[in-house]
């Protein structure tokens, strides 16, 4: 697949959107969605509506023409002061804009009286962060001359704070703002729709307040999209923080110094770098710069080190891994960044397929929880086939190292068969099958199961013990619970002999994989390659018997009780071996 590219979950956003909207509504407030940081993709706008969003907003007047000739069904409000200069295109596309001159609300009359239109406005006040906003003492006065004028109607009083200059919306300022809404209402006999309290950052105001007195309406974008309030940029418990993720290609490898050398000057941006000194590094060069997004706003999803950036590469210490040209590498995106990714014409926008992706996914959930209760119910008929090792057999193989001293990667007997046939079609496309895992101890199995545990811990310390353990569980069976205790089971990949390379399958950087939903075998959401690189190992061990593991792409069954669930039988040929 293309790169760079962002990869857009519809189906997480959607769940951020509704998990707000609710949240909010709780206390009386309605939400608007702002749209101006995915610049009025309508994909993702056509998500807000369907969620129960009815008014979309965005600071840019070609973002809402968008949107209306696409299709979306929203009202739109432009979200920040009109250029005066656009007024005429402000009354024809935006039903609602935000204002805090006089001079362009009298030019918005002008053309909305030639249009025969009514623009509704809402009057912004400043309250200290310094943005856009009449001062409070203004308020009266500019008011008198807003109803003077024909074609207007004065909607509601916002402000915005925690944007230029940082400003806490705090009791104090939301409290003023409801006394200012309320003597606004009753001097000119006016009833307020909106009183906009502001946007993401007043989600610790509204979880702490007991009374929000006035304010019944708030601009929400960044938290839809990170799951974040923006104060702190902490997690919004229940969103997802990973809606979004840059996709950036390598497209050079190698050991280098650490350390540039030769005579120091201004580098191309006109900074003078600095660089420490730690030897020599796997330094890898992306295919992304600072022309396509703000580099300082990207994490890496694995342990890289970014380590300066050009107007079109970024460079990345890779430290013990050294990654093969053409290997895609994810990050994910603080609201800068994402703001600039999304404005990049030279970044692709790719968006899930929502429907699929969600039914997909909660198919597999359904039918995971009916695995689990239906194992207990498949009758053993063991039919005492001997463990064999696979490191003794001579079949052309790799073996993932193991955690295990001595591991001998043992099988029964049929599969150790099975796994050879494979071996020698993979040979014939210079390609060898690669072997995680075989039969397990229940000892193996609790190392496993313990030190994924503990990385969470580390990883997660913040949760608890118990949602730790749930989450292991979605990838690593309990010790007394795993399948690969019958010897019928077989985690594998495959590596490309000629382009010296472990396969791409979606989510695994070379042996290492990242244990999320993508995982599960046909996702709709991985690139085209890792598709077709799972269409052939999972194709591969089905032609010989074996069924796939519901949520692990690399894990196959034979005989055992997942083999016979998958088959429909009531009964396996293998059981437990615990010794």
């Amino acid at each position: 697949m293309a790169t760079p590219r962002i990869e857009i979950n519809l189906g997480k956003i959607g769940h951020n959107i509704k998990t707000l909207k609710e949240l909010y509504a709780s206390k009386g407030i309605n939400i608007i969605g702002v749209t101006k940081a995915i610049c009025g993709n309508s994909d993702i706008a056509d998500i807000f509506v369907k969620n129960g969003i009815s008014i979309l907003a965005d600071s840019r007047i070609s973002n809402i023409r968008k949107m209306r000739t696409e299709g979306v069904k929203a009202q739109f409000m432009l979200l920040r002061t009109p250029l005066l200069s656009q007024a005429e295109e402000v009354v024809k596309y935006a039903d609602i804009s935000l204002n805090s001159e006089i001079s362009v609300v009298k030019r918005l009359s002008k053309f909305a009286v030639e249009q025969n239109i009514k623009h509704k406005i809402i009057l912004m006040l400043e309250l200290g962060d310094l943005r856009e906003g009449i001062m409070p003492s203004d308020v009266d006065s500019t008011i008198e001359q807003i109803l003077e004028l024909k074609s207007i109607e004065l909607v509601g009083l916002g402000t915005n704070l925690a944007c230029i200059g940082g400003i806490n919306p705090d009791e104090e300022k939301m409290n003023y703002l409801s006394t200012l809404a309320s003597n606004v209402e009753e001097k000119f006999g006016l009833t307020l729709d909106f009183v906009s309290g502001g946007n993401s950052a007043n989600y610790d105001w509204f979880m702490s307040t007991k009374n929000i007195e006035r304010i019944n309406n708030l601009r929400i974008g960044e938290s839809v999209f990170l799951g974040r309030e923006t104060l702190h940029r902490n997690p919004i418990p229940g969103l997802f923080t990973d809606a979004f993720t840059l996709v950036a290609e390598v497209i050079e490898s190698k050991t280098k110094p650490s350390l540039p050398y030769g005579e120091v000057s201004q580098d191309a941006f006109g900074n003078i770098p600095e660089f420490k000194d730690i030897g020599l590094i796997n330094r890898a060069i992306l295919g992304i710069g600072l022309q396509d997004v703000m580099i300082s706003g990207l994490t890496p999803k694995l342990d890289l080190e970014i380590i300066g950036a050009s107007s079109d590469l970024i460079i990345v210490n890779s430290k013990k891994i050294k990654h093969k040209v053409g290997t895609e590498l994810e990050f994910n995106l603080s609201y800068g960044a994402l703001l600039s990714a999304m404005t990049s014409p030279y970044v692709i926008k790719k968006t899930s397929d929502y429907l699929n992706a969600h039914e997909y996914c909660e198919s597999v959930e359904k039918k995971y929880r009916k695995h689990l209760q239906l194992l207990q119910t498949i009758e053993i008929r063991e039919n005492n086939s001997p463990l064999i090792s696979l490191k003794d057999s001579g079949f052309n193989l790799i073996y993932e190292p193991s955690v295990q001293k001595d591991y001998q990667y043992l099988v029964r007997e049929e599969v150790y068969e099975k796994i050879g046939r494979i071996s020698r079609i993979l040979d014939e496309q210079d390609k060898t099958l690669i072997i995680r895992s075989a039969w397990r101890s229940f000892a193996h199995q609790k190392q496993l199961w313990e030190e994924k545990v503990e990385f969470m811990q580390k990883e997660h310390p913040k949760l608890e013990m118990e949602e730790i353990k749930e989450n292991v569980s979605y990838f690593i069976a309990p010790p007394s619970k795993s399948l690969h205790a019958t010897g019928g089971a077989v985690d594998a990949l495959i590596y490309d002999l000629k382009n010296d390379f472990v396969m791409d399958f979606g989510t695994n950087d070379g042996l290492k994989i990242d244990l999320n939903d993508k995982c599960y075998p046909y996702h709709p959401f991985i690139p085209a390659l890792a598709k077709r690189n799972r269409e052939l190992l999972i194709n591969l061990f089905e032609e010989e018997g074996f069924v796939v593991d519901l949520k692990e792409y690399w894990h196959f069954d034979y005989g055992n009780a997942g083999w016979a669930i998958a088959k429909g039988e009531n009964q396996s040929i293998y059981g437990i071996i615990e010794a």
